[in-house]
């Protein structure tokens, strides 16, 4: 798959950026304390997100029909663990989220000439967490959330629904994602993509895009 395609539409007019949040603004960082529950929950390294974020309730509450409670209750069960050390579990994993602040300056000078939506594959509640723990709101024309709409990516019918909130055509909007079905199913609706791998290839990748509109 190409990282960027600008066979997409007929001319490069670039007039919207559609970003995931997950893994591209907002990443996880292996802090001390997931190592130690690595190391408790025999994991290998960065396996302890996957093993949560891949669990069925988990496929449930991304697309509306399971809550992030029943996600829980689904590791607690999978490891054994006591009510104690779940709620130590749970905070760990959440305060183990950063923003990338430097990528979401970059996006804030691209939003002046550009709309910019998220699309994100997310749990319920993550609108206000986005939007007010992490700031977000002030980056985002649209925040377009699975949860909220019984969609998930790579569903077309997501992305379709993304041109039509920003009401521009498909070849106008440029997609960000660090997962490769998730930007070939834009590609195949006729958005440009970039896959996230770096901040700065990232940003390199999508410059090129703009200076040439």
């Amino acid at each position: 798959m190409r990282k960027s395609d600008k066979s997409a539409g007929t001319q490069n007019d670039v007039r919207a950026l559609l970003c995931d949040v997950g893994g591209v603004l907002i990443h996880k960082v292996r802090t001390p304390e997931l190592q130690q529950w690595e190391r408790s929950l025999r994991l290998q390294p960065m396996d302890l997100p996957l093993v949560i974020w891949l669990c069925e309730s988990a496929f449930r509450a991304a697309l509306g029909k399971a809550s992030v409670e029943e996600i829980w209750c689904e590791i607690q069960q999978i490891y054994a663990l006591t009510d104690r050390e779940m709620e130590v579990f749970k905070h760990d994993f959440a305060v183990s989220d950063r923003v990338d602040t430097e990528f979401v300056q970059f996006l804030c000078g691209v939003r002046k000439t550009r709309k910019i939506a998220l699309l994100s594959n997310a749990w319920p509640g993550s609108r206000y967490i986005f939007g007010n723990e992490f700031g977000l709101d002030m980056l985002t024309d649209i925040m377009i959330l699975s949860y909220e709409e019984g969609l998930a990516k790579p569903d077309r019918r997501i992305y379709d629904l993304a041109a039509e909130r920003l009401q521009l055509p498909h070849s106008s909007i440029v997609f960000i994602d660090d997962y490769t079905p998730n930007v070939s199913a834009a590609q195949a609706c006729g958005m440009h993509g970039i896959l996230f791998e770096t901040r700065e290839q990232t940003m390199a990748e999508l410059q090129v895009l703009l200076d040439s509109c």
